[in-house]
């Protein structure tokens, strides 16, 4: 049953896009991605980010382990990342160098930005208006520089786009197929980041309401989505479940945010300044937007969504880039109760934590502005308006760009934040750079991921937690399985040297540490026979 309020693409000359358009976006695109991931890694900036190291270290681990495959996925971060990754950092380049990942993020944006200028340009049928969606995507400094880091946010961008276009898609047609990829994307979503999940109700509300048909093709449509897009946490609950007996691991588990958060309370009494109230959280939020964003690009923004609410006529046709706003709801219940938090320089504590969180409101930003060129038979006065926006956000990103790429928002974020500075870090890489023999350590999980790539141990060389088959046996002796013990106060290697000392009574303290704040770093080396 057709809906006679949504027009089609051909009612209109000039509604398709030429090859030599499509080659002339695609060239801009790739020279801006491919240059700017030349220029942050040649500067040393992309791989600053603890998490992005991580990252490429969990797709290195599926095949590089003691336990490779299955048992490497963890229980807090999503796997599709790695997965993409892992195949990469095989190559000792790209995984120390951290470009495993980079490419993965590169490419992720890539096709965003081609999705966004593809979106945009179907919703107005005007060249001028997606030209202008594509800029503000392109002319975003921070967001370059994170397309260019081993981040999980791009491709969950990625994701997200490719979802609510498919919905778009779908509106306008009503194919169970377009719907069906749209929930295709969805799933690939929802093992991505958990802003995919947050996403999943909205979606099926969307597939649900938005075209006038009977209520069976309504349900049948609205529930192959749901079933497609929600396997993605249903099978993450499960893994959850046969790995760690709790299907909820990564929300209470010990590496959960909820967990740190709770650890932080009990020995700092320390409160993230959002945390409880929704209001705070939307002023916190819409403060890093303006930051890593500009000003300009915010205002320009929330007009459009002004002339969005104003335009009855376009406004239904239109209304599946309404979803591309969810990250903010995401973010601001989730700092309001979901034990997270975002540190801005110009808010208390006045400091720089997790600004990146911001950037998936990107494409909100970059499309909604597009609706402040009118379409129609405005022709030259469209093109005037488009120029004009164009201008101002190049003179933004120069203004944000003039005190030097180090002081923007996001990398100077990286660069405070590194863990690979911290004296631990260094001692540890200073020691093994000198002294390494070959055999095995035995490290806490996820507290040093710098030192393996630094130095060019391979992870199989590394006995953690995370390899739970061999961890238990280190009680029985430790000599049997490890010729090299690195011992942190209260890491997991100290519990278990404090619970069982015999274990290690072949090895013998050869350097050690005083560290900030009470800490210490001791090596133990196996004693020769």
């Amino acid at each position: 049953m057709s809906d006679p309020a949504i027009p089609s693409p051909s009612e209109e000359p000039g509604a398709h896009l030429n090859r030599k358009t499509i080659a002339v976006c695609w060239a801009v695109i790739l020279a801006v991605d491919l240059a700017c991931l030349w220029f942050f890694e040649s500067r040393g900036l992309s791989n600053l980010y603890g998490d992005g190291i991580a990252h490429v270290e969990g797709a290195r681990r599926l095949f590089d382990s003691l336990t490779p495959g299955y048992p490497e996925i963890g229980s807090v971060w999503l796997p599709l990342f790695h997965i993409l990754a892992a195949p990469l950092a095989l190559n000792k380049t790209l995984w120390q160098t951290g470009l495993a990942g980079s490419l993965i993020s590169s490419a992720a944006f890539a096709l965003t930005a081609w999705l966004l200028f593809k979106f945009s340009f179907e919703m107005s049928r005007r060249l001028a208006v997606a030209m202008v969606t594509l800029a503000v995507f392109l002319i975003a400094p921070n967001s370059l520089y994170v397309a260019a880091t081993p981040l999980t946010e791009p491709l969950a961008v990625f994701w997200a786009v490719l979802v609510v276009y498919g919905l778009f898609r779908f509106q306008q047609s009503g194919r169970t197929g377009t719907c069906v990829w749209a929930a295709v994307a969805a799933f690939f979503g929802t093992l991505t980041r958990y802003d995919g999940w947050f996403l999943l109700p909205f979606a099926a509300l969307f597939v649900f309401f938005c075209r006038r048909r009977d209520w069976k093709d309504r349900w049948g449509q609205t529930l192959l989505f749901c079933l497609i897009a929600g396997t993605g946490p249903l099978l993450w609950l499960l893994h959850n479940a046969y790995r760690f007996y709790n299907p909820l691991q990564f929300y209470n588990g010990p590496y959960s945010a909820k967990a740190i958060y709770a650890h932080q309370l009990a020995t700092t009494g320390y409160r993230y300044p959002t945390d409880g109230s929704l209001w705070l959280s939307a002023h916190y939020y819409f403060e890093d937007v303006r930051l890593i964003f500009g000003p300009w690009t915010l205002m320009l923004a929330l007009l459009g969504l002004v002339v969005w609410l104003i335009d009855r006529r376009m406004r239904r046709w239109r209304f599946a880039c309404v979803l591309l706003w969810v990250p903010f709801l995401f973010y601001v219940q989730s700092m309001a109760h979901g034990s997270i938090p975002i540190y801005l320089p110009t808010l208390p504590p006045h400091t720089y934590y997790n600004l990146r969180y911001g950037l998936e409101l990107g494409p909100a930003l970059a499309v909604f502005p597009s609706f402040l060129v009118p379409g129609g038979k405005a022709g030259l006065k469209g093109a005037v308006i488009a120029a004009a926006l164009c201008v101002i956000l190049v003179f933004q990103a120069m203004a944000m760009t003039w005190p030097g790429v180090r002081n923007l928002a996001i990398v100077k974020e990286s660069i405070l934040n590194t863990p690979c500075k911290s004296p631990a870090e260094q001692e540890l890489i200073r020691f093994f750079s000198g002294h390494y023999d070959g055999t095995r350590l035995l490290m806490g999980a996820g507290e040093w991921p710098c030192f393996n790539p630094k130095v060019g141990i391979p992870y199989r060389q590394v006995l953690t937690p995370y390899n739970r088959r061999y961890w238990r046996q280190i009680p029985l002796g430790a000599s049997r399985w490890v010729g090299w013990v690195v011992r942190k106060r209260s890491d997991e290697v100290d519990d278990l040297m404090r619970a069982y000392p015999r274990a290690f009574a072949d090895f013998d303290l050869v350097e050690s540490e005083s560290l900030p704040h009470g800490g210490w770093l001791g090596i133990y080396q196996r004693r020769t026979r």
